[in-house]
């Protein structure tokens, strides 16, 4: 009898123990297998980030670059410097431009009747014709002032403030010798064509070869 129960308590602490024993180790298989994950996607993450922080690097190497390219396009720019004295190849292109506008204004029905001296023909053919010239001689000046240098283009300014002056002081000359007549008018347009028609062609001539 006392065998019997000896033998019933030792094998319900050798289940017992059994059972523990399998316990904790299917803790630790757990915690190692939960560690493992975590490690697994600390390592994904890292991962993930890399290619975000080369991009990051890599735009900001393209944005230097690029910053110090425009950099040294605009020091260049900046570094240029305008002599030009003379436009090249635009004479002959100029010169048939003025030869033409005198043409078309020969054609027009009030040449003949100012040939013939009527004074409103007259009037309004001189008038017209400097009207032509003077648009002309806005687009030459502006072309020059466009690809002369500053230095060159400095004196031609004043120049050509001089020339006006001249001008209209030599057209108001002209008008003076008729006041009061019919012709008055006539000298006055008739002096302004002849003065702006021929600076066209001076200034071609001057700042402009073939």
């Amino acid at each position: 009898m006392y065998k019997s129960k000896f033998f019933i308590v030792a094998l319900f602490v050798i289940l017992v123990g059994g059972m523990s024993a399998c316990s904790n180790s299917s803790n630790k298989a757990t915690s190692t297998n939960n560690q493992s994950n975590a490690e697994s996607t600390d390592a994904s993450s890292q991962s993930n980030d890399s290619p975000a922080d080369s991009t990051v690097e890599s735009n900001n190497s393209s944005n230097n670059h690029s910053d110090e390219s425009s950099t040294s396009q605009g020091e260049v720019s900046k570094g240029q410097t305008n002599n030009t004295t003379k436009i090249e190849g635009r004479r002959t292109e100029f010169i048939e431009k003025l030869d033409n506008i005198q043409k078309e204004l020969d054609t027009l029905p009030a040449k003949k009747d100012s040939d013939k001296g009527a004074t409103n023909a007259m009037k309004d053919y001189y008038g017209i014709s400097y009207e032509k010239y003077d648009e002309a001689l806005n687009e030459i000046y502006a072309l020059l002032k466009k690809e002369l240098s500053p230095e060159i283009m400095k004196d031609l300014k004043a120049e050509q403030i001089n020339w006006i002056e001249q001008k209209e002081d030599k057209a108001n000359e002209e008008r003076q010798k008729y006041e009061g007549g019919t012709n008055e008018n006539v000298a006055y347009y008739t002096s302004l064509y002849e003065s702006t028609k021929d600076r066209c062609y001076e200034l071609v001539n001057n700042y402009m070869t073939d």
